[in-house]
């Protein structure tokens, strides 16, 4: 069997629970197909998509298409018709050659008794031959570089009554996306310095009033307080869509598209239930803010997807539960024969919960965050985080705070060291496709309400 030959058969049935439309969108950015050209090829009863492939390389391309989300077969590659010219010129497309280890080259042809036998449909995309890789992110900067940067931040910062402080945190966000990489390229920040400082003007000035209303009356202090949580969803949308807009890789740039009732859910009535529930459904809210923001976020056009589910964070919790528990007994039998072994023992106990919880969660984020075919992993470690975490603390305190570049430098390094972007296809091409498809939305349309509200 080792020398048969396999075609791919299409007839136009896609993935069960699967959008049409969705699917044929992604098909037509997959195989740089027009709505006219897609809508022949769904409409035909019998598409001959690829001709003449060995067995991996059939079962190969047939995953690429399962991922887009259609159905296809394999039959053997004697059975078909012989080929014929294509129909037309406008049917035809070609594209750059597919690595050598899946031969793609031939164009995508049709084959079924309402068109010629052979008809050109498209030619396959360059990234559906490359196989699955597993990218690593990249920091390259370090701490003294970082430290004069952030030593120049502080004193301008000081001097200017803190008007300093948007340029400050521009110069900062620039060096650290700057210095992180992926593929061979870094991502930028390109937010305003004037934009952030309209936001924390107008957050300094309703905190005067706050705390001068506050003062005169307690009743309107509290009404105050009370505005501030109802507005906070829109802060917090507002703060995730400028950190988005203002983000980018390969000059394509993120966005965030989350909605006030959402954030509302999330963010206050969600908290709110876990209080009133005594912290049972404190794991649900941070599930529903988690998938809030990756959900509502995307890179150019491409959305977001959040796969994990909020048993998850259950478990992530009662695993958390379980080790203060068991921690909590052993620190306190060893306080009871040695005092000294027993608040050792809390301290160590603080540091593993804390520790494992943020791994647990990073991780839980990370490899369930889906971008088009693609997704993110997350593989952070609780033994080298827990060091990275004492290290930074113990070296903060002991140089009174000047560590705090080098510390922030080591978690940026250690951050990229354990997350990776797994691509099923060429990231080349899916950025291509993100640029075609966002220079036609004029995202660099702006208002007069684009600002930072963040401090």
């Amino acid at each position: 069997m080792s020398g048969t030959q396999y075609d791919i058969v299409f007839n136009g049935e896609i993935l069960d629970g699967l959008d049409p439309d969705d699917v044929k969108a992604r098909f037509a950015a997959a195989f740089n197909l027009g709505t006219e050209a897609i809508e022949r090829l769904f409409s035909h009863p019998r598409v001959v998509l690829k001709k003449n492939l060995t067995d991996a390389d059939a079962n190969r391309f047939q995953a690429y298409l399962t991922d887009i989300g259609i159905k296809t077969t394999l039959r053997p590659a004697a059975a078909q018709a012989p080929e014929t010219a294509a129909a037309s010129p406008a049917a035809a497309r070609t594209t750059p050659a597919e690595p050598a280890h899946l031969p793609v080259r031939d164009a995508l042809e049709t084959a079924d008794s309402a068109t010629p036998p052979g008809t050109s449909v498209a030619s396959a995309p360059s990234h559906a031959a490359e196989k699955p890789r597993t990218i690593d992110f990249e920091f390259t900067g370090n701490g003294f570089e970082y430290f004069k940067i952030w030593i120049v931040n502080i004193l301008l910062t000081i001097v200017t009554l803190g008007i300093y402080s948007a340029w400050a945190k521009v110069r900062t966000n620039r060096y650290f996306y700057g210095n992180t990489r992926l593929d061979g390229s870094s991502f930028e920040y390109l937010a305003n310095p004037v934009s952030i400082l309209k936001g924390r003007l107008i957050a300094v000035a309703f905190f005067i009033v706050l705390n001068v209303v506050g003062s005169l009356s307690p009743i309107l202090g509290f009404v105050f307080s009370l505005l501030i949580i109802v507005l906070m969803p829109w802060l917090i949308v507002r703060a995730l869509a400028f950190r988005a807009r203002y983000s980018a890789y390969r000059n394509i740039r993120f966005g965030f598209d989350g909605r006030l009732g959402e954030a509302a859910m999330a963010f206050i009535v969600w908290p709110l239930v876990g209080l009133v529930t005594f912290g049972i459904m404190f794991p649900y809210a941070l599930y529903k803010q988690n998938r809030f923001i990756v959900e509502n976020s995307r890179y150019g056009t491409s959305k977001f997807t959040f796969r994990a589910r909020a048993k998850d964070y259950f478990m992530v919790f009662l695993m958390a539960l379980a080790i203060l528990f068991v921690g909590g007994l052993i620190a306190s039998l060893l306080g009871a024969l040695v005092p000294p072994l027993g608040v050792i023992g809390m301290l160590a106990l603080y540091l593993g919960i804390f520790a494992w919880f943020t791994v647990s969660t990073t991780n839980l984020k990370y490899n369930n965050t889906v971008l088009g075919e693609h997704n993110l992993v997350g593989s952070y470690e609780l033994r080298s985080f827990a060091m990275l975490f004492l290290t930074n603390t113990l070296a903060m305190v002991l140089t009174l705070g000047l560590f705090y570049p080098w510390a922030k430098v080591r978690t940026a390094r250690y951050a990229a060291g354990h997350i990776q972007f797994f691509a099923t296809g060429s990231l080349d091409g899916f950025i291509a496709a993100q640029e075609a498809e966002t220079s036609s939305l004029g995202q660099e349309m702006v208002d007069i309400f684009d600002f930072d509200i963040g401090l």
